[in-house]
């Protein structure tokens, strides 16, 4: 049998009376946790009684409605709505509590909205390099949500866009066009190649009409036309102007969609919440 000597029966004696203070704290305060020896550790007890302590999870849903009736329902004094505009996501923290008795902020219900099937298109589309043909072929998939704008703003119909677009032609572009300036140096905005299409005038900028989310209302994005030639065949890009103020305005229409939805019941904030 292993002798104590006096410093680590002390020890013993020491840790056998903090654990014992702490068992009968925890007892007074109801807590389902208890300090046991072996480096005295504290071993939740929940999972071994019928019920849980409190209610806390997390709920995730595509749905506005969904995500507003669970919320609504769930949610303790202090709850609040969070909106993520990078994602378009929101989440609502249940148990937040306030200043005075906060809560543990573990119970959540997160709801992320669905892009449709034009924003995807869209989002695609934005800044990738296309052939005629390939260009084409993506305005006539999407003819209903288009309209086309020329330099001097004339309105263009989806018929005459893609007909001008098939039908663009590279002119002679060899000649060499420079300015220098003191403090700049331009080029035309064509990089030399001058186009046409015939009869059909050639849109400076494509407006393309679409929800981007389930839940959100219809929006126009502007999108520039460029154009480069590389063995004398064009080559097109459309390119979303201004994207961040569209990202910026759909994340608070988001926001007010939630807070007309939840009323006085719940605030919604833009930003991210971590406890």
């Amino acid at each position: 049998m292993e002798t104590l000597n006096t410093a680590t029966l002390l020890e013993h004696i020491q840790d056998n009376t903090t654990r014992l203070e702490f068992n009968k704290t925890a007892f007074a305060a109801k807590l389902d946790v208890a300090a046991l020896p072996q480096d005295t550790m504290v071993v939740g007890l929940e999972e071994y009684r019928p019920h849980r302590n409190r209610f806390r999870g997390n709920f995730i849903t595509r749905s506005v409605d969904d995500f507003v009736n669970y919320t609504s329902a769930k949610a303790d004094d202090g709850a609040e709505c969070f909106v993520y505009p990078e994602d378009m996501s929101a989440t609502a923290v249940l148990n937040l509590g306030d200043l005075s008795t906060p809560g543990h902020a573990d119970s959540k219900a997160v709801m992320k909205l669905k892009s449709t099937a034009a924003f995807d298109a869209l989002n695609k589309i934005d800044g990738r390099v296309s052939d005629q043909q390939q260009l084409a072929e993506w305005l006539e998939d999407w003819r209903d949500s288009i309209t086309g704008l020329t330099s001097d703003e004339q309105q263009l119909s989806a018929s005459k866009v893609i007909a001008a677009i098939r039908r663009i032609t590279i002119k002679a572009g060899r000649t060499s066009e420079h300015t220098e300036g003191q403090l700049s140096a331009s080029r035309s905005s064509m990089e030399q190649v001058e186009a046409s299409s015939n009869s059909e005038p050639l849109p400076s900028f494509i407006l393309f009409t679409c929800k981007p989310y389930m839940g959100l209302g219809e929006r126009t994005f502007a999108l520039r036309l460029t154009l480069r030639e590389k063995d004398d065949q064009p080559l097109l890009a459309l390119r979303i102007i201004r994207p961040e103020q569209h990202e910026e305005e759909m994340a608070e229409e988001f926001a007010a969609l939630l807070q007309e939805k939840f009323g006085t019941d719940l605030p919604v904030t833009i930003g991210t919440f971590a406890a």
